[in-house]
């Protein structure tokens, strides 16, 4: 079966751990796959660089900062125009892969029907053989956290096993999917669930993913956003996408238990973190997404519902 695969990376000042990500896909001899490359207003020169060093790469560097969902879906889309591809893989610039990871990924699809996506092994480089994640995450409304699976365990072969999951920032997809579901939503924006978001809708169309252990990728598992600080507005971006997110997935149920249960936890964790560290903007940001989740709720009752909410269904 003839598959025709399309590497989306975004990247925004991170020339180095974008080398690097570049670099590793060097390694992988087939099958044939292009690389895109949409740089989202990068000012440190990485477009330049990665021309120069990396003429194989698609590049197009934009003016702007387009954001995390956006930024993949104009990539996608310029991808999808100039290549015609039957899959798109989404990976982070942080992250590495092995020669045989994009082969791995593709296998299921010769056999699997209602397959949409695949994602991988994902370990932490130079941490004597610990994991990343296996297979994406656990989403635990209730106690407002999205858990990497096998996170920080020492990979015994525990996670062998091909399961259905919930795949994250890495993941193989079919385009006619990809297109079909609207791709990511721009409403997370500039950052936050946009990916799960994504594998969600792609699962209440009717289709799965599919975790491969034998795809094995490498992540620095490095906070890229706010220049790696935990500031005010990192921290409200991420409470009121978390909102959003949970409006759309999370059941009645879930809702009032995070409200009742997750929320005071969470609450006082961060409230106690940041506080011994003496950064309050941090706390104030959790009340500052509350916030912004509620304007954005009170115009969209006056304004009805979003072109995705109405498309997918979602409430």
């Amino acid at each position: 079966m003839d598959f025709k695969v399309v590497v989306i990376m975004l990247t925004l000042d991170q020339r180095e751990s974008t080398m690097r990500a570049l670099a590793s896909f060097r390694t992988i001899q087939s099958p044939p796959f292009q690389l895109l490359l949409w740089d989202n207003g990068s000012q440190d020169g990485t477009a330049d660089g990665v021309r120069v060093l990396y003429p194989e790469v698609t590049v197009h560097h934009h003016p702007r900062n387009l954001g995390a969902a956006a930024g993949r879906n104009a990539a996608a889309n310029l991808a999808i125009k100039k290549f015609r591809p039957s899959h798109l893989l989404f990976i982070d610039n942080d992250m590495t892969v092995t020669p045989d990871c994009l082969n791995a990924l593709l296998k299921p699809f010769e056999t699997e029907g209602g397959l949409a996506q695949t994602t991988g092994k994902i370990m932490i480089p130079e941490s004597n053989g610990r994991l990343n994640d296996a297979g994406g995450c656990r989403i635990q409304f209730w106690l407002g956290r999205t858990k990497p699976i096998g996170y920080g365990e020492i990979d015994h072969g525990q996670y062998d096993k091909p399961r259905r999951c919930i795949p994250g920032g890495f993941s193989l997809v079919k385009t006619d999917v990809f297109q079909q579901v609207g791709g990511f939503d721009p409403m997370f924006d500039p950052y936050g669930y946009e990916d799960l978001d994504f594998s969600l809708r792609v699962s209440s169309a009717g289709y799965y993913a599919l975790y491969v252990p034998q795809a094995l990728a490498y992540h620095e598992v490095t906070q890229t956003f706010e220049n790696g600080n935990y500031t005010e507005r990192y921290v409200s971006q991420k409470a009121r996408n978390w909102f959003l997110f949970m409006r759309r997935h999370a059941s009645i149920v879930e809702q009032l238990g995070f409200i009742f249960l997750g929320a005071p936890y969470s609450f006082g964790r961060t409230l106690i973190r940041e506080a011994r560290k003496g950064n309050v903007a941090a706390v104030a940001g959790v009340g500052r997404g509350l916030l912004d989740f509620l304007v954005m709720k009170a115009g969209r009752k006056t304004q009805g519902p979003p072109p995705s909410r109405r498309k997918h269904g979602r409430g």
